[in-house]
């Protein structure tokens, strides 16, 4: 299946002369259709607010604030983001874009250097081919777009249109979405997930978690609320701190208290490998057809949630005043010490607990993925193999919760639907249930959960084991060949 991996740029300086900033409203047109998921940052006003003076984030990577959310290259001005993802089956995605206002446009040449790639001329238009498996291809004079994988036909279509003026193709939700970020907010994240719920998939999960019994809801009623999902969208505001207002929209009234409906909520992400440090402590309240949520947003919860629209590689702006052909031996150092103290980061923002230790499947599997995407230009070999040891592991162990979740719900449709005669799987050897009455089949379908839950939270513990005395051993050997504190 196609994958389009978002690509963020860096800036790297040429002779061009900057041009006059980007707005969304334009950006916002050149997005593909058939796009659910959008995300809008304004970089320029990240960058500078005073949670971003403070932290660092302007800095490139080679220079420090190796804990930063995500990468921003200070040579852009608004970036968009567009995913068309399976919102049901774990947020899987077919394709991703990237499309950057640049203040400084980068010549495609330079791209393809820089990366190790070439210059493509695809229908007559140039594009930088990288060994990340992306193309990079500008729209406009100051725009600058990004598809991955490197889908030569895909990117003809996308590139062919660019001097026909843009055109809207993105939900009007989508759209209008985009367009509230002139409110001051300086990042959005949309979801449109209208008719994206099936109705069925909700009762049998309301059931399965005991959720229903739990808060004392109407399973009917609830589900048919729930298979009426319209659209998420998260907005995040930056002062000397991280804000985030989540609404959360409905087809019809969403009938639930506050309490239930951050229960709903928090479970919802639970069960879809999202947990996040923060939000169970966030304020809640129901308007008409809305759920919405506000509270603070800790480092550790900005960068997951930023890290969904994670590019693939910085590549660009640590290269920019690099020698790419040759490095010295502080060369060596120094990229390597920011390489291994950006991992860290990572793996110390992993460790912080969401709600629960096995809500957090998705996020493992995305840091794995922005390990990957470092630049790893004059680093040294053995720090590398570590690094990719160490995604390994992260991916075996988002692989476990992901097979958690599964094996419970199936051991527990089995179990109710065989009148008893179940099979469940933990991972470490297969067991079954007797038949019993119907309080004592809920009870196996209990166990089944529990026995999976336990599996992967065996796998997890093994593999922070693992890491973490990897990560020792590094560390020893890194400051003892390089003379400095990894």
């Amino acid at each position: 299946m196609l994958r389009f991996v978002v690509f963020t740029l860096c800036g790297l300086a040429c002779c061009v002369s900057p041009v006059a900033g980007s707005e969304f409203r334009d950006l916002v047109t050149r997005v593909p259709g058939g796009a659910n998921i959008v995300m809008a940052i304004d970089v320029q006003k990240t960058l500078s607010s005073p949670l971003g003076v403070q932290k660092g984030w302007g800095k490139r990577l080679t220079e420090g604030a190796e804990d930063r959310p995500t990468y921003l290259p200070p040579e852009a001005d608004k970036a968009i983001v567009a995913v068309q993802a399976d919102l049901i089956r774990g947020l899987d995605r077919s394709w991703e874009v990237a499309i950057m206002g640049m203040t400084e446009m980068i010549p495609m040449r330079l791209i393809a250097r820089s990366e190790g790639g070439y210059v493509d001329t695809i229908n007559g238009v140039e594009a930088a081919w990288v060994p990340s498996d992306a193309y990079f291809v500008q729209l406009d004079k100051n725009v600058l777009g990004v598809m991955a994988p490197a889908d030569r036909q895909a990117l003809s279509r996308w590139a062919e249109h660019k001097d026909e003026g843009p055109k809207m193709e993105i939900s009007e939700y989508l759209s209008v979405a985009v367009a509230g970020m002139s409110r001051g907010h300086q990042i959005m994240l949309a979801v449109d997930a209208g008719s994206a719920v099936q109705i069925h998939r909700v009762k049998e999960r309301l059931e399965q978690s005991g959720f229903a019994k739990e808060h004392s809801i109407d399973v009917e009623a609830t589900a048919a609320m729930i298979a009426g999902l319209r659209s998420a969208v998260l907005e995040i505001s930056f002062t000397d701190k991280a804000t985030a207002v989540a609404r959360i929209d409905f087809s019809q009234p969403v009938g639930l208290n506050k309490a239930v409906a951050r229960a709903m909520v928090l479970a919802a992400l639970d069960r879809m490998q999202m947990g996040l440090p923060d939000v169970d402590s966030w304020k809640c309240s129901v308007e008409d057809n809305s759920i919405v949520l506000a509270g603070d947003l800790s480092g550790d919860s900005l960068r997951r949630i930023l890290s969904s629209a994670e590019p693939p590689s910085t590549k660009f702006s640590s290269l920019k005043d690099q020698n790419v052909e040759e490095a010295s031996g502080d060369d060596m150092a120094k990229n390597s010490l920011t390489y291994f103290k950006t991992i860290d980061s990572m793996v110390r923002d992993l460790k912080v607990k969401a709600r629960s230790s096995s809500s957090d499947g998705y996020w493992i599997d995305r840091y794995a993925s922005k390990i990957d995407r470092l630049p790893i230009l004059h680093v040294d070999d053995d720090l590398l193999q570590y690094g990719e040891k160490l995604t390994e592991s992260l991916r075996v162990m988002s692989g476990s919760r992901k097979m958690e979740t599964l094996q419970g719900a199936a051991a527990s449709r089995s179990d109710m639907a065989s009148g008893g005669f179940g099979v469940y799987n933990t991972g470490y050897g297969y067991g079954a249930y007797s038949y019993s009455t119907p309080a004592a089949r809920e009870r196996n379908a209990g166990m089944a959960r529990t026995n999976a839950a336990a599996a992967g939270t065996a796998v997890k513990v093994e593999g922070w084991n693992l890491i973490d005395n990897a990560t020792g051993e590094i560390r020893r050997e890194m400051t003892k060949r390089y003379n400095i504190e990894f």
